[in-house]
């Protein structure tokens, strides 16, 4: 049985298209991209059309891979929470304010997001996957910080391993509380990765691909720690990858920020979706016969975000 999530193709996924609510409508009074990135998170404005375009071909690509592709709007539209959405163009990362996990296909975690515009989100998103049937598996408790795009389902020696970036976003505190509440009964061990200041999310920096492949920006992975039932030790998580055989694809702090270059969804049998920005990184992937499928992502690229973000997979099997 598939564990990981490089390994498992997801049963469906929600995506959301923020031009469709019009949320991007309260980028056009700002006009300062230091303001727009500083209140709105974007780092630029995107050509409204063409970001609608793209997202368009990035739903098409998923509903050729997966069983159901569902939009946020369709699931929660009509409960309160999604009001704030129609503001919030962030809203469109739905895998950062709620966590699933392969191994607990009926189960999710509410993300609590360390910036106050995107803490709406997670309501959204707890609305939707409710009504798609799944539990709450746990509440992150209110001073801590938890972000979905810090955390990746993975395995290690076929142990259920969580890896969580902590640093400007998800805090290690909320690390250490998952390492008390999840184990052992919902994961065998927890693997805390220290990230630079700069670097928003672990998916920006370190996504495993295949059982062979890791995606890495390495120059901004600065620690880690192992979390198991009985301990909390410092741990070599570049040491654990040569161990394991695991290959890196190494790429640089410009392409992970501004080509999205290590953030992908993964589809299981070694399959990804990824942006047609880093010619250099895809053709590596190819090298390491990894089936790439390319969606244009010149202007889905300008939130900072990618095709991992954009994408929050249900593991649960819908009727």
């Amino acid at each position: 049985m598939p564990i990981a999530e490089f390994e498992t193709k997801p049963e469906a996924v929600i995506i959301h298209n923020p031009v469709e609510t019009g949320s991007f409508k309260i980028m056009e009074e700002i006009n300062d991209s230091g303001m727009l990135e500083d209140k709105i998170l974007f780092r630029s404005r995107p050509y409204t059309d063409l970001y609608s375009q793209q997202h368009k071909i990035f739903t098409d690509l998923l509903g050729k891979h997966v069983k159901k592709v569902y939009c946020l709007e369709d699931l929660a539209g009509n409960h309160k929470t999604f009001e704030a959405a129609k503001e919030n163009p962030n809203q469109v990362f739905t895998r950062d304010s709620l966590i699933t996990i392969p191994w607990i296909p009926d189960g999710y975690i509410k993300a609590r997001m360390a910036k106050p515009l995107r803490r709406s989100e997670s309501d959204t998103m707890e609305e939707a996957v409710k009504r798609l049937g799944l539990k709450e598996i746990l509440r992150i408790p209110q001073d801590l910080f938890l972000e979905g795009g810090d955390v990746i389902p993975f395995s290690r020696n076929g142990k259920r391993t969580l890896l969580i970036g902590y640093g400007p976003r998800s805090r290690f505190e909320a690390i250490e509380y998952l390492s008390n509440t999840l184990i052992p009964q919902y994961a065998d061990e927890i693997i805390a990765i220290k990230l630079a200041p700069w670097r928003m999310n672990l998916d920006g920096g370190f996504v495993p691909v295949a059982d062979d492949l890791i995606v890495s920006d390495t120059g901004s992975i600065i620690g880690s720690t192992l979390f198991d039932e009985h301990t909390q030790k410092k741990f070599d998580i570049f040491g654990m990858v040569k161990d394991m055989g695991i290959n890196i694809i190494n790429v640089t702090k410009e392409e992970s920020v501004y080509s999205q270059a290590c953030n992908c969804i993964c589809l299981g049998e070694r399959k990804i979706i990824y942006y047609d920005l880093s010619r250099r990184v895809y053709e590596k992937m190819l090298e390491h016969d990894i089936e790439v499928h390319l969606v244009p992502g010149s202007e889905l690229v300008k939130g900072r975000g990618g095709p991992r973000c954009m994408t929050r997979p249900i593991y649960k099997k819908m009727e």
